[in-house]
């Protein structure tokens, strides 16, 4: 019997060559984002995000109104934010930080909280009104299949 030779065809696309085995910290680093350049405060723990100017933790990404709210509206000691693991890189320095920052700038602080609310209200009433809405669509459409024996 005769053997048949296979021919490879050329193509104009690569075929990628396996990539190596790299540590896993630095295969994240690849994908991670740039560096979120804050403009620093009075206060060591403290910067402004320049799109808002909404003051944040600074190297953990919490917003000071996050840390005013958990621990004003949620009554949350310090302690109890570090316990829970609200995030991981926060510390009680940070926190105090954050406080002495809310009660340097209260009224900015106390705005932001308001606007936050505000926000969330507007999403809440969107929300409630998108349901309503397809909740009607969903009776018409059974009521529909229901009337033309579908």
């Amino acid at each position: 019997m005769a053997q048949t030779k296979t021919r490879k065809t050329k193509t104009k696309y690569k075929t990628p060559k396996p990539k190596k085995m790299v540590a896993v910290k630095e295969q994240a680093a690849q994908y991670s984002f740039a560096p979120m350049i804050l403009i620093p405060t009075e206060h060591p723990h403290i910067a402004r995000k320049p799109s808002s100017g909404e003051p944040y933790v600074r190297n953990v990404g919490v917003t000071v109104r996050a840390v005013v709210e958990i621990i004003y509206r949620l009554k949350q000691t310090p302690e109890e934010i570090i316990a829970d693991g609200y995030s991981p890189d926060m510390t009680l320095a940070h926190i105090y930080d954050a406080l002495s920052f809310y009660h340097d700038h209260k009224k900015e602080v106390d705005d932001i909280i308001a606007a936050n609310d505000r926000a969330g209200e507007r999403a809440l009433k969107l929300s409630r009104k998108l349901s309503a809405e397809y909740k009607s669509r969903q009776k018409r459409k059974a009521s529909y299949v229901g009337n033309n024996g579908g």
